[in-house]
């Protein structure tokens, strides 16, 4: 299925991840799957979320660098093999 992903831009910094997930939950915004890329400046955090416009919407307001991307992906069911 195709969905979106949220890539945000994130300064290496202490509270930025936090701040984040504070505006997400603040929204009733729950993460799916995350990613993140980091360096020693920065980093780039992707997600994929139940409501992707509602995110880019509230991070974008919240002062944050954010696009959207469409991309493929599977869910897989939680099972024990073997």
């Amino acid at each position: 299925m195709r969905v979106q992903q949220i890539s945000i831009f994130l300064e290496n910094k202490k509270g930025r991840l936090a701040k984040v997930t504070e505006v997400l939950g603040e929204n009733d915004i729950n993460i799916r799957a995350l990613s993140i890329a980091d360096t020693t400046d920065f980093g780039i955090l992707r997600l994929i979320v139940n409501k992707p416009q509602l995110a880019y919407q509230v991070l974008k307001e919240a002062g944050f660098t954010v696009s959207t991307t469409d991309v493929i992906a599977v869910e897989v069911s939680d099972q024990q093999v073997g």
